[in-house]
């Protein structure tokens, strides 16, 4: 440690880059719909978004293209993203969860192929039937984002270098 630093400061630091990280991955997420406005969504719409998920709140719809249309909600204190078609129908999902919310498989291959780094956020995605998880772990010198199926299947994503 730098003489004159207090391990409070260091701690705050490297709370600041997880912070700064985290605020660069929901940004990217949020440029994928740079072009996308809040909208009032059609009574087709709503109904299809209470048949799949009762008890929604803060429900706010956006599209860029009137044709596929994005709900974000709150659903049992989860913050929650779905992608509907213009009939109604669930393309996708899109929420963040805990490490514990993981498949067991998952959580043990993570845990072996990578000992020594710890888990910082978890997105889960659902389309089609199938679910993949999209896991961010953390070191001393990166973060690693890692797709993983619910079967256990994994594989490196992304890989970004501290400052």
């Amino acid at each position: 440690m730098k003489p004159g630093i207090s391990i409070r400061e260091k701690l705050s630091s490297k709370m600041k880059k997880a912070l700064l990280f985290f605020t660069a991955a929901l940004l990217s997420t949020q440029l994928l719909f740079a072009g996308t406005k809040e909208l009032e969504a059609s009574s087709k719409l709503k109904t299809a978004l209470i048949k799949e998920f009762a008890g929604a709140s803060a429900v706010k719809w956006y599209s860029d293209d009137n044709k596929t249309f994005m709900a974000r909600f709150t659903l049992r204190e989860h913050s929650v993203t779905a992608y509907f078609d213009g009939e109604g129908n669930l393309l996708a999902t899109r929420r963040y969860i805990q490490e514990d919310q993981l498949p067991m498989t998952v959580a043990n291959k993570l845990a072996k192929r990578y000992p020594n780094e710890q888990i910082r956020w978890v997105v889960e995605f659902q389309a089609d039937g199938n679910t993949i998880y999209y896991v961010t772990l953390e070191d001393a010198a990166n973060w690693k984002v890692i797709r993983a199926t619910s079967t256990g299947t994994l594989s490196v994503h992304q890989t970004m270098k501290k400052a």
